[in-house]
């Protein structure tokens, strides 16, 4: 899952609308963050260290923690770990995933089919963000600005598709390279 991350760190603000929304989505981008850290460092391509149920588990343990010993708000902190723990199902969803660091890989694997998969990840941002909208002022959810929140996360899932055809990209990989 991409795009669909975003959406899930959005239900969770309409859920507990104290913690930032600035904290919510790289929480629940962080095994993809922490996967692309250690490959651009070299310490490891492995994406099961970061995506493993286990790994994440221990990842969702440790933000849910730290949030709690800064904040005491244990209802917060949940919400934290539980968007750090979203990772694992939502990726099950899009790819295949293990249990535990190099288990057996399982999962949907909508990554075969950019067009389910395009459309399986905006029904969730569609979701999510619709319960996001609630939570806001009245105010608010009317402005039709706060649509450009969904579109600008399905045109980004769209985006992604697109440049994972091969056809897009190895002329994308030729044109940076030369």
């Amino acid at each position: 899952m991409y795009a669909g991350h975003a959406g899930l760190a959005l239900f969770a603000k309409s859920r507990r609308p104290r913690v930032a929304i600035a904290l919510l989505v790289p929480v629940a981008f962080a095994p993809d963050w922490i996967q692309w850290t250690l490959a651009e460092l070299g310490i490891s391509r492995n994406p099961s260290i970061s995506h493993s149920l286990l790994s994440v588990l221990v990842g969702a343990g440790f933000v849910a923690g730290a949030y709690w010993l800064a904040t005491r708000s244990t209802a917060d902190a949940a919400i934290l770990g539980l968007t750090y723990l979203s990772h694992w199902p939502a990726d099950f969803i899009t790819a295949v995933k293990t249990i535990w660091p190099n288990g057996p890989e399982f999962g949907l694997n909508l990554y075969q089919y950019p067009a389910v998969d395009v459309v399986v990840e905006s029904l969730v941002i569609l979701l999510c963000w619709l319960a996001y909208r609630r939570s806001l002022e009245p105010s608010a959810k009317n402005k039709a600005v706060a649509w450009l929140i969904p579109l600008g996360l399905v045109a980004l899932q769209v985006g992604f598709a697109v440049i994972q055809n091969p056809a897009v990209k190895e002329p994308l990989k030729q044109m940076i390279a030369n």
